[in-house]
């Protein structure tokens, strides 16, 4: 999952998200689930005090969110907000914390077949959405329909090419997903996929394939729907429609709890998600009491660790970097490959941790992240900081024939913490002698203007949708992606390895396959610059909150307390 705000954080979840997603992509080290109350099947959640008022000003920060559709967004920041509002068919556990398992959520339970090929979905009685209307398998599979609609398909849709008759779907060739099938009377929702496919527990969990109301698939404009107050079925619900100011929501009263029959009687009441301008201008709101919890800005990590709570050390699936669009010619094709190896050797990562971050991110040796089934240490030749190598690559470009026309773009969405990151990277590509300019782009759209072919030499950033390897390299670098999540890449090879990984149900055969792709995204072509790898990046007060639970970077509503 996209990550919009201060550089940081996907989803992470499969809950997540893409795929898992990013995905889509911050986390914090809170409990993983609590113990059902047997009489009353509900849970308190632990310490503190039961119900108040949290006003959140870490979520919305810069320009107000583009997307809250679960069918158009693409950013972390927006998710925290879906996934208080929606449940999805299946979610991420983590009793065994760093080892993320899928487990069901709105299906009580789910099998799939010998090859993969078709999962059953036992949908669970008695879950409603805000209103009282039942949630169905049906409300899956006509939200799938809306969501696949090629006159209102977002840039995650791609996902649907997972699915039998997806891709002719999309192409507008077909009515319907041929694959989708909905027994209300059984409560089963069937879905037969175009290829094996092993993990699409985790694939169907992400906020793509959430259900929608009566209301949101009868409306006469499916992009007007988010303007509005969404109905959803998770613990909370829309209290009014959104302004660029804020978004409230409120208890969900019909919310029938999670599969293991949690309920969580005494979450919040309400969450009123503030806009700030800045992680500056939100951390300086938090100080004053105007909010329970905000994002830290860079330079104040050390004295946020000493004054406040954070979730600094929670676990975190995401990658921050900067990918090439090789359709510009500006830094794309063959030719400009030692180019780009020269721009990657240039980068003094550690650099940027210690005078941006003050040391709280990991150094990336790759865009895939350490928890990661599969995830392998080292796998970039081009991460290292040396500038003779970068010197040497930019002379060999230049002895081929090259010269720059103009300065290379360093992109990235404005207002968000990117500008220090970016004033560094500039500086190192100069001394490598290779002309850079900084160019700040709108962030309310920017990950969408990517997706339009604007970028450049752009800064990404990924929260893992779901814990899969196929998350980062099928998401992002895939050619089904192009121009969704994919921002200019297509290689044959690459396509082929990572297909061949998704089908292979060996774990260790499918993690050397991930891998072999992965280099050849980083050092073969060298389309990706990893910079790190995130951390959580939450300051919250520990006299007015007891609890602020993170998994894999998302915030998980229903069991944030406030303090007694």
């Amino acid at each position: 999952m996209r990550t919009k705000r201060k550089g940081l954080q996907l989803l992470a979840v499969l809950l997540g998200f893409s795929l898992i997603a990013a995905a889509c992509g911050d986390d914090d080290s809170g409990d993983s689930g609590q113990e059902p109350n047997e009489q009353d099947g509900g849970d308190t959640g632990g310490e503190g005090a039961g119900g108040g008022d949290f006003i959140d000003l870490g979520t919305i920060v810069g320009d107000p969110l583009e997307h809250i559709d679960p069918a158009l967004n693409t950013t972390l920041d927006a998710f925290q907000i879906i996934t208080a509002l929606y449940d999805g068919l299946t979610d991420t556990g983590i009793d065994d914390e760093g080892n993320p398992t899928i487990v069901p959520d709105v299906a009580e339970s789910y099998e799939a077949n010998d090859d993969a090929t078709v999962w059953t979905f036992q949908v669970r009685e008695g879950v409603k959405f805000s209103t009282g209307e039942d949630v169905l398998p049906s409300s899956f599979a006509n939200a799938w329909e809306r969501a696949s609609d090629p006159d209102f398909a977002g840039d995650y849709s791609y996902l649907f090419n997972f699915i039998e008759g997806g891709a002719e779907k999309l192409a507008g060739e077909a009515e319907s997903l041929a694959g989708v099938e909905a027994d209300d009377d059984a409560m089963t929702l069937t879905v037969t996929l175009a290829a094996p496919y092993s993990n699409f527990d985790a694939v169907a969990g992400f906020q793509l394939f959430m259900p929608m109301p009566q209301e949101a698939l009868e409306a006469s404009d499916f992009s007007d729907w988010e303007n509005g107050v969404m109905i959803g079925n998770g613990p909370y619900k829309m209290e009014k429609a959104r302004t660029d100011t804020e978004i409230v929501l409120v208890k969900n009263d019909e919310w029938a709890g999670d599969a293991e029959g949690n309920t969580y009687d005494d979450r919040l009441d309400s969450i009123t998600f503030r806009t700030s301008a800045d992680p500056d201008t939100a951390y300086n709101a938090f100080e004053a009491g105007e909010g329970h919890n905000a994002n830290i800005p860079p330079a104040l990590v050390e004295q946020a660790e000493a004054d406040y709570a954070t979730t600094l050390d929670s676990l975190f699936l995401g990658s921050y970097h900067f990918v090439f669009n090789d359709r510009n010619p500006l830094v794309g094709g063959e030719g400009n490959l030692a180019l780009r190896q020269a721009i990657s050797l240039s980068i003094d990562r550690a650099e940027i941790n210690d005078a941006v971050y003050n040391g709280s991110r990991t150094l990336s040796t790759g865009v895939t992240p350490e928890g990661i089934p599969g995830w392998t240490e080292g796998i970039c030749d081009y991460c290292g900081y040396d500038l003779d190598a970068a010197k040497a690559k930019y002379q060999e470009w230049l002895d081929a024939g090259n010269t720059q026309s103009e300065p290379i773009p360093v992109q990235f969405n404005a207002d968000a913490g990117h500008e220090p990151v970016v004033a560094i990277m500039v500086d190192n590509m100069k001394a490598a002698g290779i002309d850079a300019v900084a160019q700040p782009m709108v962030g309310e759209t920017y990950f969408s203007d990517l997706a339009n072919g604007d970028c450049v030499f752009c800064r990404s950033g990924w929260i893992a949708d779901y814990p899969a390897y196929d998350n980062f390299m099928y998401d992002l670098f895939h050619s089904d992606s192009l121009d969704g999540n994919n921002y200019g890449f297509t290689n044959e090879k690459f396509d082929s390895l990572v297909e061949e990984g998704k089908r292979t149900p060996d774990k260790d055969e499918q993690a050397e396959l991930f891998n072999d792709a992965e280099r050849v995204l980083l050092n073969e072509a060298t389309m990706a610059v990893p910079i790190n790898w995130y951390r959580g990046d939450y300051v919250y007060d520990p006299d007015r909150v007891a609890e602020f639970p993170q998994e894999f970077g998302i915030i998980r509503w229903e069991r944030v307390r406030l303090a007694e």
